[in-house]
């Protein structure tokens, strides 16, 4: 903890917006861990259901902190690191896990402008570029295919489901089929979520299926700051393609459109623009349940193991959030050889497990079309 507000000094003051209680406060490593004792003997489903239990806990008065959990497998322990999205957004907690395990922090790179183009501020291509992403937001505001019915009594507590696969394997079907990993992520969680709906007797009907991608602004003169460094990219699919290979057609051309705009140099110009109200008010209606289907966020990991202490870290697993009145999100990660897909989901909506099993049912799809 000492090492991690050495490399990050921000993460030792008050949180952003925060009661003023911790601003005069020094800072103290032993208030941000946590022991958690997991029943003896259960091993992962014991550690899972930990995790999920935790993932609700109260945060300290920093918004942020490391749960060891231990009990639960003979000469295993697992840590968590949890914040609050007023410190951290995800590229930011992956630069975090890497700074503080001897890895030099990684700059951003999915969406990062080429080195040496900077953006000048309050100039007419910054206004045009607002303007474009205003526009661009408030047309994606339409209704979306929902997971759950309105009125659905969602609970708030959780549920999590993990799955991996081999990171060469992944990235072999995409490079087959002409896409980037986190196009074959994406039209695989669609084809996932559509079957998924269907077998439960809650068809997603004529609405397009509607995914909300968090996409990095982070460059290398601001890495490391505390903060959400983040652009909302709305995914569209149509809910009528069935067929595997159309979906990641679809999804790749979104997505190039996506990618292309975020090597505008100012792009987050409206975030940056906007009052913080207006922000906010923005946010939650591109989040809500009726605009948007599932968050499905994508936090590359370190390319190699990592050591704390004389331990090796053998997996690394994602808590994603889920945004409020949302049944379900979904995450994929990767960590050294393997890449994980992780999806959260309110307790009543249940069968989040079979979940993990469709989208591997995709993969499988078209690792066959791709004739691997």
């Amino acid at each position: 903890m000492d090492l991690a507000v050495a490399r990050y000094p921000e993460l030792a003051e008050a949180p952003p917006g925060g009661s003023g209680g911790g601003a005069g406060t020094p800072f103290a490593a032993a208030d941000h861990v946590f022991r958690t004792p997991v029943a003896a003997g259960t091993w992962l489903d014991g550690l899972r259901a930990a995790l999920g239990e935790l993932a609700a806990a109260p945060l300290p008065e920093r918004l942020w902190g490391v749960w060891i959990l231990h009990g639960y497998a003979p000469d295993e322990f697992a840590v968590v690191l949890r914040g609050h999205h007023a410190h951290f957004d995800g590229m930011l907690l992956s630069e975090l896990f890497r700074g503080t395990l001897s890895e030099p922090a990684a700059s951003s790179k999915a969406g990062a402008p080429p080195p040496g183009r900077t953006a000048r501020r309050g100039t007419a291509a910054e206004l045009a570029t607002a303007v474009r992403e205003g526009i661009g937001a408030l047309s994606g505001l339409g209704r979306a295919a929902r997971l759950v019915p309105d009125g659905f009594p969602l609970t708030g507590k959780l549920h999590y489901a993990w799955g991996s696969v081999e990171l060469a394997r992944f990235r072999k079907i995409a490079a087959a089929h002409g896409a980037t990993p986190n196009d074959l992520y994406l039209s695989s969680l669609a084809g996932a979520l559509k079957s998924w709906a269907g077998q439960r007797g809650r068809p997603l009907g004529r609405q397009p299926m509607r995914m909300m991608v968090p996409v990095t602004l982070r460059r290398r003169d601001t890495a490391g700051k505390r903060g959400n460094s983040v652009l909302g990219a709305a995914v569209r699919l149509p809910v009528g393609l069935d067929d595997p290979v159309e979906r990641l057609e679809y999804v790749k051309a979104r997505t190039h459109k996506v990618r292309s705009s975020l090597f505008n140099p100012h792009a987050g110009a409206l975030g940056r623009m906007v009052p913080d109200r207006f922000g906010r008010w923005l946010l939650e209606l591109d989040l809500h349940p009726r605009s948007t289907t599932v968050l499905a966020s994508h936090v590359p990991g370190p390319e190699k193991r990592l050591r704390l202490g004389d331990r090796v870290i053998t997996d690394v697993v994602p808590l994603n959030l889920l945004p409020a009145g949302h049944a379900l999100a979904a995450c994929f990660s990767t960590y050294a050889a393997t890449a994980q897909i992780c999806f959260v989901a309110d307790r009543t909506v249940g069968g989040c497990d079979d979940l993990v099993q469709l989208w591997m049912h995709e993969l499988d799809e078209m690792t066959a079309r791709a004739g691997l």
